[in-house]
């Protein structure tokens, strides 16, 4: 009788543990997070100033990276500060904000993270819908159509994409949609947003 007690002990207690590696495995996923130090960029600097190869180690087996030059990273990277937490992305995710047609894209899953946006994804329509409280902002990958609230609006030179499998998003706007301060400083290349709640 104790044997088949232990037996069906041992079956539950396996299955939490399996449960809690998957979850803590997808949360190894993620390709960002906030911290108050400001990121600092991957690049390479040979004796040149030339961008240069670099082998790294992803999962046990040796990789080849080309990495840009430091003068090169320091011209295009973007900062993004919000309330005070920057965001950094792990290298290679391909989750880096960039600017496209002057405007600061930034993953979708970091600004609903940023701004406390809920988040549906359709994939048929390649669809979004971000909620948080009372408002609803819906809007589609290559589209510069929105509805907020129900009410049509449009992004400003620059729509919804993916880039690297990742879907991006133009985010001034959107957090003017939400109320947020907005700051672009040239020198840094470092876009603040400030929520005004």
């Amino acid at each position: 009788m104790s044997k088949t007690k232990w037996k069906f002990m041992t079956i539950p207690s396996l299955l939490v543990v399996l449960l809690t590696g998957n979850i803590t495995y997808a949360e190894t996923e993620r390709t960002f997070f906030w911290s108050d130090g400001v990121p600092m960029p991957s690049c390479y600097k040979t004796r040149d100033g030339k961008p240069g190869e670099m082998g790294v180690v992803i999962d046990g087996k040796k990789v080849k990276r080309d990495f840009p030059s430091c003068d090169e990273v320091k011209k295009t990277m973007v900062a993004v500060r919000v309330d005070g937490k920057y965001l950094h992305t792990y290298d290679g995710s391909g989750g880096e904000p960039f600017i496209a047609n002057d405007r600061t894209m930034i993953p979708l899953r970091a600004l609903a993270d940023a701004f406390g946006f809920e988040v549906e994804w359709e994939q048929s329509e390649q669809k979004i819908t971000l909620k948080k409280d009372q408002k609803s902002i819906m809007m589609y990958i290559g589209k510069s159509e929105m509805l907020v609230d129900g009410q049509k609006a449009t992004f400003e030179e620059a729509a919804p994409m993916i880039k690297n499998n990742i879907s991006f998003l133009p985010v001034r706007q959107l957090a003017e949609i939400l109320g947020a301060k907005v700051d672009w400083d040239e020198k840094t290349r470092t876009a603040t947003f400030t929520n005004k709640e």
